[in-house]
């Protein structure tokens, strides 16, 4: 299916000729040496001012165009808003109100931080802006159908459950004074982390779903997972015999292994040290014929590419240097080889990309008016691998859950052993451009890394 992708007026084009872009130095930064978290003693506010003292371990500003579009698009915003605002949508880096995060439907006040209710028009036009800085095309077109068509579906089944209005926003750090800071966008299947520290970009854990996945609302049609779902259905038809009896698994049920908090309040439970060393099991990418490895990296650049290009391919690069190391894992929930309008999961698993698809089946309210494979839920993730020294979740900002208690991630390397004798890295800094690859899918080519 060829998708239109809705881009909202307003935008500055971004016409960038070369990224020199280097690590940031030891110097760049320094460390704290505890876990903070915002309190009313952070927030000072002088008259019609508002500032949050932060003690936090902050990047010195990046000179990349593109992030700087970025970091002043953020600024105007939070500019815009009144002191009230501004007090209820910011808090520290290392905040709690990173981790939660979850799925369930918004309501108007369970959530912290701002909602897109509380912004007038040109406010919100200009945050959908910052969205749009941070996330291809493709990226931003899934976050609109979410967020406004499928949201806007079900406001039209239980208005006090569901609606547009309630997605909510928290920002993190002070991009005005400061190279290290990012936000949320946090609602009803679309939780996404847009994190900047120096150089490096990162919009992981980035959970994204719909119920309906596809339909039409207010004339529009909408098919949110069309390439999630079809890439992946043209891989499992690419796979023989002995490479389908490999990546198949004999589970009766399937849901997400390392998607939200099951509960709004808890925290996300796979930040830090969680494990993901259990999930090398299915099929590897280097047991795979060479048709099979060509469909299952397009199944990965579709989840990689949610990001904007130039930080994706630098994502994409740490991926394709560890690409033997992918496994590939499918539950059919059918006796016959599955479709478009069948139930099925899949997960993909490399050291810098976690990547899971499952169709939910119908719930709730629309238990019996949507068919149950047309409610999908996706995460994306990096795991925080031993082997991962290029950041994961969250990267300089994730706590590491240890015998000690909560670090940041930066208190981590700055102690750890392991890491004593090596310089800290991000995910993602622009680099030297590697090996070009091209592909097509969907009507649209992308020109990557590999």
């Amino acid at each position: 299916m060829k998708k239109t992708y809705l881009i909202l007026t307003g935008l500055p084009m971004l016409f960038l000729v070369t990224l020199l872009l280097t690590s940031c130095s030891d110097e760049d930064s320094t460390t704290s040496n505890t876990t903070y978290e915002t309190t009313d003693d952070d927030i000072a506010e002088d008259g019609d001012s508002f500032t949050l003292d932060c003690s936090t371990s902050d990047a010195e500003q990046s000179a990349n165009t593109e992030i700087e579009t970025m970091r002043q698009a953020v600024v105007d915003f939070r500019n815009s808003l009144t002191n009230t605002l501004l007090e209820e949508v910011s808090v520290c880096l290392d905040d709690e109100r990173f981790y939660l995060w979850h799925n369930t439907p918004a309501n108007n006040d369970n959530r912290d931080g701002i909602t897109y209710g509380d912004l007038s028009d040109d406010q919100l036009v200009a945050f959908k802006d910052i969205l749009q800085l941070f996330l291809s095309a493709g990226g931003y077109q899934k976050v609109y159908e979410i967020t406004e068509l499928s949201e806007g579906w079900l406001h039209d089944v239980q208005s006090t459950v569901w609606d547009p209005d309630f997605y909510s926003i928290d920002m993190f750090g002070d991009p005005e004074t400061s190279g290290s800071w990012g936000f949320q966008l946090d609602g009803h299947h679309c939780a996404i982390n847009f994190l900047v520290h120096g150089d490096n970009v990162s919009i992981v854990p980035a959970f994204l779903g719909g119920e309906p996945a596809a339909d039409t609302w207010n004339g529009i049609e909408f098919d949110i997972f069309s390439d999630e779902r079809d890439l992946a259905l043209n891989l499992y038809n690419s796979l023989d015999t002995l490479e389908l009896a490999s990546a198949s698994s004999t589970s009766s049920s399937h849901s997400l292994e390392v998607g939200p908090a099951d509960m709004n309040g808890d925290p996300d439970p796979y930040i830090g040290t969680y494990d993901y060393s259990g999930f090398a099991t299915g099929l590897k990418y280097s047991d795979m014929s060479a048709a099979a490895q060509a469909n299952l990296i397009l199944v990965m650049q579709e989840y990689v590419y949610n990001l904007t290009d130039n930080f994706a391919d630098v994502w994409w690069t740490d991926i394709i240097e560890n690409i033997d190391d992918t496994y590939f894992v499918w539950i059919n929930d059918s006796g016959t080889s599955p479709t478009a309008t069948s139930q099925f999961y899949y997960r993909i698993y490399n050291p810098y990309l976690w990547a899971e698809f499952n169709t939910e089946g119908s719930t709730g309210a629309n238990a019996n008016t949507i068919a149950d494979y047309n409610h999908v839920h996706t995460i994306t993730r990096i795991p925080n691998n031993p082997s991962t020294d290029n950041g994961g979740d969250y990267g300089i900002f994730a706590y590491l859950i240890n015998q000690d208690g909560p670090k940041t991630l930066l208190e981590h390397y700055a102690l750890a052993d392991h890491h004593k004798s090596s310089k800290f890295k991000f995910d993602y800094q622009l680099a030297a451009k590697a090996k070009i690859t091209t592909h097509t899918h969907d009507g649209h080519t992308h020109s990557h890394e590999g």
